[in-house]
């Protein structure tokens, strides 16, 4: 879609957020059972001061609406159906992830008709949830004191029970697959939602200040 080059930064799947995103197996979880979804295109705003969080704005390749992603913000979960633009109601094209990608193939007999069904109904619900919140629902979340360390804990859960899962399903006992789990889980986790909180609370580029005049 057409939008200023000038202005916007554009992620794609070639930035390393979201080929982290795609390539880490673990957040196949997010997708398949939190349905958490990543739009294709994410555009920054390399003009405004503000916290990257609130720099992001996820075009509509149907209506071109330039939709600021705190909008999302109170529908950032069940996002089966995919992730739907509030203004015209159509879906927006978003990543996979590898490995959703591949059990996604190997169910398709099993979801397809499924989807034909539900989804239409899945992202009016979604959309409706995003046209129906205040104001103050609608805050950036980098206005909101979020930690760190429990962004981490959340991760950290769901990747120690991939990497559980994962050490049971390869024949190994359960003190070790915990252990691993427990320690891969704690320590990735940590580190990616702590990242991911100093990442998003960036400040953009400030205007350099004007020179005061001389009397």
């Amino acid at each position: 879609m057409d939008y200023d080059r000038d202005r916007y930064d554009a992620w794609t799947w070639k930035h390393p957020l979201i080929l982290h995103w795609v390539l880490n197996p673990g957040l196949a979880i997010n997708e398949l059972v939190l349905g958490q979804r990543i739009p294709r295109l994410t555009l920054i705003d390399t003009q405004s001061e503000a916290p990257l969080v609130d720099r992001q704005y996820i075009p509509c390749p149907h209506c071109q609406a330039l939709n600021p992603a705190v909008v999302y913000k109170n529908a950032r979960f069940g996002n089966y159906a995919g992730l739907v633009c509030p203004e015209c109601g159509e879906e927006i094209p978003t990543v996979k992830n590898a490995l959703t990608w591949l059990l996604l193939m190997i169910s398709w007999p099993l979801w397809a008709p499924f989807k034909r069904r539900v989804a239409p109904a899945m992202l009016a619900k979604q959309r409706a949830k995003m046209l129906h919140q205040t104001p103050d629902d609608a805050r950036a979340p980098s206005q909101s004191k979020v930690s760190g360390l429990k962004l981490g804990a959340f991760f950290g859960l769901f990747m120690g029970l991939f990497f559980f899962a994962t050490a049971m399903l390869g024949g190994g006992g359960f003190g070790a697959a915990l252990t691993s789990s427990a320690i891969g889980g704690a320590l990735g986790g940590v580190f990616f939602g702590v990242t991911m909180k100093l990442f998003l609370t960036v400040a953009g580029r400030r205007a350099a200040p004007e020179t005061p005049s001389q009397h």
